[in-house]
């Protein structure tokens, strides 16, 4: 799947953000913040599936000793917080195209096929995994983008609020 960040950012960013306003500003990295909100869904979506495909594999690897469900626990919660410092609560209700990633998942490896794993063939997963591997890290990588952009947005509130911006002028 290619993820065309470009289609899912519907407002242009002016080369020079110096020639902004506050509002504008604010406006640019709200907007980034939703496409974020969207990607950040797709990716945990993405990430648990590929994570029980992963497991699957290790425990077929181990000669099938203990049971799926088992080891889920442990599995799914190792990408629960990334690195950084934590991000204040959002609404977090995705936009309709992060649908879209999750149909195109669900074509890779379906929810039935999950509920039936044992009995897939191990050649399937493994095709799956990689499958999901490949969607994961092409949402990280627009979201790796992404963050750059966010990051240079808030650089220049930042910087109008050192160059003498009231908090009330960066808070309106």
């Amino acid at each position: 799947m290619r993820l065309d960040l470009d289609q899912l950012i519907t407002i242009r960013e002016p080369e020079d953000l110096r020639s902004c306003s506050l509002g504008e500003l604010r406006s640019i990295r709200d907007h980034y913040q939703e496409v974020e909100n969207g990607l950040s869904y797709a990716r945990r979506i993405v990430q648990g599936r590929l994570d029980i495909l992963t497991v699957e594999l290790e425990r077929r690897g181990e000669g099938g000793g203990a049971d799926l469900m088992e080891r889920l626990p442990e599995a799914l919660a190792q990408h629960t917080r990334g690195p950084g410092l934590p991000r204040p609560v959002r609404d977090l209700d995705p936009p309709a195209w992060a649908d879209e990633i999750i149909t195109e998942l669900d074509r890779i490896f379906s929810p039935a096929q999950l509920g039936e794993l044992a009995e897939v063939e191990e050649a399937t997963v493994i095709s799956a995994a990689a499958q999901v591997g490949e969607l994961e890290r092409v949402i990280s990588s627009a979201r790796s983008e992404l963050h750059r952009r966010i990051d240079r947005v808030q650089d220049e509130l930042v910087g109008r609020y050192r160059d003498g911006a009231t908090v009330d002028d960066l808070l309106a």
